[in-house]
């Protein structure tokens, strides 16, 4: 499991360590249309450059980042507008004040969907939106096991409701109003 750190942070991840929490979407989310492409971030020591690696393997090098390419795009494919602010505010860099302007939003209400869908897809290696029942790991899980030993069930939260939920939790409502 290769993954760098520094004071700042996640400094880069292996593709096959990535556990798609917070650290890593913050870290790679930047890079999705790169890795959509096939180029995956430099590694700081020298393993992976410009999208290549070394060593000898049966897999095309593109292949890995397009696959956590895949499973991002996979996961903000869930939030449906969100998404795409997501992406312009990430991958196309554009500010909060031009995405509001460009879609008829306040500033406030960019900020607060773009930190919701991005917690949404924070999740981990299980999705918030699919039970353990049919996972092929459903057998090796430990979260699972721990959630059973506490007599706990798996809670499965669709994009909605997970804003829901995240707003109660902070203690308030959501409250969109367009701009006419």
């Amino acid at each position: 499991m290769r993954r760098y750190c520094d004071k700042s942070g996640l400094i880069w991840v292996a593709p096959g360590s990535v556990r798609y929490d917070l650290t890593d979407m913050e870290f790679l989310l930047p890079w999705l249309l790169d890795m959509q492409a096939g180029a995956y971030p430099v590694e700081p020591t020298g393993g992976y450059i410009e999208g290549k690696r070394s060593g000898i393997s049966s897999h095309a090098f593109y292949e890995a980042a397009c696959q956590v390419a895949a499973e991002i795009d996979r996961r903000l494919a869930m939030c449906g507008l969100d998404h795409y602010l997501v992406i312009d505010s990430y991958c196309h860099g554009l500010t909060d004040e031009q995405i509001a302007r460009r879609n008829w939003f306040t500033v406030w209400e960019v900020q607060h969907r773009i930190h919701n869908a991005v917690s949404y897809i924070s999740s981990g290696t299980c999705p918030r939106w699919l039970d353990c029942s049919g996972c092929g790991e459903e057998q090796d899980c430990r979260k699972l096991k721990r959630m059973r030993e506490l007599g706990k069930v798996r809670q499965v939260y669709t994009y909605q409701d997970w804003k829901l939920y995240k707003n109660k939790e902070e203690g308030r409502k959501l409250k969109y109003t367009k701009k006419v």
